[in-house]
């Protein structure tokens, strides 16, 4: 008998064991279900995509040095807008009231006294008469008390004071006063200067203290020296009664009239000489 050829059977297909509940296989062990085998000709699902939680960024601390910067670039930008409309308000005042500076010329000065003793002290007496100006149509000016000291030579030979006055605008103003020295101590030179000398090279120094008036609005008093040279004086044999102080409006000056005379008589000659006075401001520790 010839052999029967069977067909070869064909191979089971494996089938996946069902999962119990709580995801262990019948009789399997471990707490992680395992994945179900691959069947031959069939593709995997790819694996699900799960975005990740959106995360704010991290915050960028500013270092101390940005600090410092950024306070320099605030603080450089504040000044510079408060220059800028100080400009435009300077500005402005100027277009509106075209100030001016005041002037001043000592028109007459009469050394009464200038006695030198053996121990270098000197003692004098001088009169003077100073016209200030103010060629301002809008603006008055408040003056303080005047100090005055007044050289010869170089020398310091007499101070004086003059009470403020307010000095209004477009008006002349002539003061009269008095400086004088009471056994002030100089260098021996100067000393023999001052006794071999019968005309001397006269100075005055005025400090005092001025504001401006617009109206009702009046400004805060800085400090100002007026400085005034260039002119002589001799001593006067004659001394009259000392004059007093007075403040009174005068006509304005075109040169300054000094009395420099060592005659006896009281109708003395006068020296016409230009007494070029100048006006400095002290703000602080700067002098204009």
């Amino acid at each position: 008998m010839g052999d029967r050829a069977y067909a070869p059977a064909s191979k089971p297909v494996p089938v996946a064991a069902p999962r119990a509940a709580n995801g262990v296989a019948n009789g399997g062990g471990g707490g992680v279900a395992r994945p179900p085998p691959m069947v031959p000709g069939r593709v995997p699902p790819p694996p699900m995509y799960r975005p990740k939680p959106m995360q704010a960024p991290p915050r960028r601390r500013r270092s101390p040095r940005g600090w410092c910067c950024a306070c320099c670039l605030w603080l450089t930008l504040v000044v510079v807008g408060l220059v800028f409309l100080g400009a435009i308000a300077a500005g402005v005042f100027y277009v509106m009231y075209h100030p001016q500076l005041p002037t001043f010329a000592v028109t007459s000065l009469r050394l009464a006294a200038l006695n030198v003793s053996d121990s270098d002290a000197v003692t004098s007496r001088i009169e003077f008469t100073v016209t200030a100006r103010n060629p301002n149509d809008k603006i008055a000016f408040a003056y303080g008390d005047i100090a005055a000291a007044f050289a010869a030579d170089g020398a310091d030979v007499g101070d004086g004071t003059v009470p403020g006055f307010l000095h209004p605008a477009g008006n002349t103003t002539v003061i009269k006063g008095a400086a004088s020295a009471s056994a002030a101590t100089v260098d021996p030179v100067v000393a023999n200067s001052l006794r071999s000398k019968k005309s001397h090279a006269m100075s005055v120094e005025m400090d005092s203290k001025v504001g401006f008036q617009i109206g009702r609005f009046k400004s805060k008093r800085i400090n100002v020296r007026v400085l005034c040279a260039g002119f002589t004086a001799g001593l006067a044999k004659n001394t009259p009664s000392p004059p007093p102080i007075v403040v009174a409006a005068a006509p304005s000056p075109v040169r300054s009239v000094v009395k420099a005379s060592s005659s006896s008589s009281s109708s003395a000659g006068t020296t016409t000489t230009d007494a070029k006075c100048k006006l400095r401001v002290k703000i602080w520790i700067w002098t204009f």
